[in-house]
């Protein structure tokens, strides 16, 4: 598919945009496949029962803002991006929210908070190490998170050349990390569904807050025939693609339990014991 050089400016213009926080609001050419579970009634829920509550990966804060009427009063969050950072402060501290820069992904990095200073731990979508969240969570607190699969979008990142971003996003792996740093698995659930993009605009921003789904460096001039692929596909009708996500709930016993070994990651270890 040919396109003009107005319509290719306009993809630079949008691509150097600098967007901020998780809302997609303004992406008119996207809709996703709902999951069978709903997230935000299941924290709203556990949010009304709780004292102390942290948000890990809280984005520009949208997620905690719609539950600021059921927000206890000591509420924390914590967010790894600068842009998101300020844009999380400015909407969550008015309301009394703490937000703490911290980046899971660092070496070493633990939670800026004492342990067991929480009942209730939530994330959507952010990555989090599970024995800092077991550390932090008081006894008998619940740790709920929604995950996005390692499958998703497989077809995007297949077409850029990349490979899987996040290869240990499974339901398994997780409950299993959880599992061995001392939580409890109480649920869980998993869903394949479909986003559709009907125009470039919005297939590009979502590109723009979902940086991991497409090249560091995506741009028109260096990803000009992937682009235009795309584009060619969504004139023939909604660009259709696979989605992945998963949710897991888990709490920390009551009574203080050690951490489960898990002899599974020895296996690479074991000697070899010669033939006789």
């Amino acid at each position: 598919m040919a396109v003009d050089d107005e319509e290719l400016q306009s993809w630079r213009e949008i691509l150097a945009e600098d967007p901020r926080g998780w809302a997609f609001d303004d992406l008119r050419g996207y809709a996703e496949d709902a999951a069978p579970w709903r997230f935000d009634t299941l924290a709203r829920s556990l949010v009304q029962m709780s004292h102390d509550l942290l948000d890990i990966g809280t984005g520009g804060g949208e997620f905690l803002a719609a539950l600021a009427e059921d927000l206890p009063e000591v509420t924390a969050a914590t967010e790894s991006q600068a842009q998101n950072l300020s844009l999380a402060r400015e909407r969550l501290e008015p309301l009394g929210v703490k937000v703490a820069e911290h980046d899971p992904r660092s070496p070493g990095a633990a939670l800026p908070f004492a342990s067991e200073s929480f009942d209730l731990v939530l994330d959507r979508h952010a990555a989090f190490s599970s024995p800092e969240v077991a550390r932090v969570l008081a006894p008998g607190g619940i740790f709920l998170t929604q995950q996005v699969g390692a499958d998703d979008l497989a077809e995007l990142i297949d077409l850029f050349g990349l490979q899987t971003p996040f290869p240990d996003s499974t339901p398994e792996h997780v409950e299993r990390e959880l599992t061995v740093a001392g939580l409890r698995i109480e649920r869980s659930g998993a869903f394949r569904g479909r986003a559709l993009f009907s125009d470039m605009p919005s297939l590009l921003r979502y590109l723009r807050r979902v940086p991991w789904t497409a090249p560091e460096d995506l741009s028109v001039d260096t990803h000009r025939d992937q682009l235009e692929d795309l584009a060619a596909r969504i004139a023939d009708g909604p660009l259709v693609l696979a989605t992945s996500r998963f949710w897991i709930q888990a709490r920390r016993p009551e009574a203080p339990e050690a951490s489960v070994t898990d002899f599974s990651r020895l296996l690479d270890d074991l000697p070899t014991v010669p033939e006789v």
